[in-house]
């Protein structure tokens, strides 16, 4: 999966986050873990998997790998809908 270039980052002082999609000029509010896994997807532009957000999920934050499993797919399908990532067949 990849960011897509439209999208600006901000990160807040409490972890949380916020997008601008700069196409729509819409914001969207990302909590703590969603924030790490939006940067994470920055940082290896199109190199990251869903398996390995969800490994990275488990270590960083105290959740099961049923729950990261979960918490994943839903911020990816959130993310894909919106039009701020783009997904491969294989991410």
């Amino acid at each position: 999966m990849k960011a897509q270039e439209a999208v600006v980052f901000t990160d807040l002082d409490d972890g949380s986050a916020v997008l601008l999609h700069l196409d729509n000029k819409f914001y969207y509010s990302l909590n703590e873990s969603g924030s790490f896994m939006w940067q994470l997807i920055e940082k290896n532009d199109g190199a990251m998997s869903k398996e390995k957000l969800v490994e990275a999920l488990c270590e960083q934050f105290d959740v099961s790998p049923d729950q990261a499993q979960s918490d994943v797919s839903e911020f990816i399908e959130d993310l894909t809908r919106e039009g701020l990532i783009s997904v491969k067949s294989d991410s």
